[in-house]
């Protein structure tokens, strides 16, 4: 037995519970480990969840705005007063004019700068014709062409099934009639190649059709338009290069433009439909004899 001056002092005392003394972990117990945080992470703002939210929902509306902007313009733009078109501002472009107080009259500005030739309403009257005529026959566009190619694809396609004006080619070929093209005789839509059109009886059949809804096809181009151009619009607020708006050019069409085209499509068809018309008598007269001939000529003149 040991000498009670060497005895563990705490013989006597209850079994110590070292966890009241020291956070030691347990199954039941983690200590949580400290992580430091840097300057930069403490200096950190929260998302701006918020604002963004704000951002999107005015680009919106101000693409609202901006299609407004746009139809009150084409319909008014002709007679329209600066007193009626700042009321007009105020009213119905507040979020707009959010951006940049200038946007309104800016696109109003380049917007009477901008007018449709004599040519363009010809080269638009005429292309689209051939779209409508595609949608008439069910033509089906060939992938992996170029635009020149499927011009050519569609001529040899459309003209080739009218075996009267094929034959009035003489020497040239259908190609040749084609405009734009590196190695067209045709550079423009000129006089020479409306003739050569409706000089086809198909063609000028299938024009006549066309005309009755070329109103129709105007308005529904012009909204096409207008949502086009808003796009590129919304796109030039948000990088805030408003310069652009001062030479953009592809502008919805005026009313009035619509009517002067629509004057055009028709002058086009009064004026160059005789040629086909032309054609067919001539054809006729050159299978009659002299005596028959002679007969009409008097026949003419005396119904004169």
């Amino acid at each position: 037995m040991l000498p009670l001056m060497c005895a563990a002092p705490y013989l006597n005392y209850p079994q110590l519970n070292l966890q009241q003394f020291y956070m030691l972990p347990t199954s039941t117990y983690a200590l949580p480990i400290p992580v430091k945080e840097t300057c930069d992470q403490a200096c950190q703002f929260p998302e701006p969840v918020e604002q963004n939210a704000v951002t999107n929902n005015m680009e919106i509306i101000a693409e609202q705005e901006l299609i407004s902007l746009l139809r009150f313009l084409s319909k008014n733009i002709s007679l329209l007063q600066d007193s009626v078109f700042e009321e007009f501002v105020q009213e119905n472009l507040k979020t707009l004019s959010s951006f940049s107080k200038d946007i309104p009259n800016m696109i109003k500005k380049r917007y009477v700068q901008v007018n449709k030739t004599k040519e363009e309403m010809t080269k638009f009257i005429i292309r689209r014709c051939f779209l409508f005529i595609k949608s008439q026959i069910e033509y089906e566009e060939k992938e992996g062409m170029s635009a020149e190619e499927r011009d050519r694809l569609f001529y040899h396609s459309f003209f080739s099934d009218d075996k009267e004006f094929m034959k009035t080619l003489n020497q040239e070929s259908i190609d040749d009639m084609i405009p734009f093209r590196k190695d067209s005789k045709m550079k423009t839509m000129n006089e020479t190649y409306l003739r050569k059109l409706f000089a086809s009886e198909r063609f000028s059949s299938f024009y006549a059709k066309f005309l009755s809804s070329f109103n129709e096809i105007c308005n529904h181009e012009n909204d096409e338009k207008i949502e086009n151009m808003t796009k590129q619009i919304i796109k030039i607020i948000i990088t805030r290069d408003f310069g652009k708006i001062k030479s953009y050019r592809r502008f919805p069409w005026k009313d009035h433009e619509i009517l002067k085209c629509e004057q055009r499509a028709k002058e086009i068809y009064s004026k160059y439909s005789n040629y086909s018309k032309a054609n067919t008598k001539n054809k006729f007269l050159s299978k009659l004899d002299s005596h028959t001939l002679d007969i009409l000529e008097k026949f003419s003149e005396s119904s004169e």
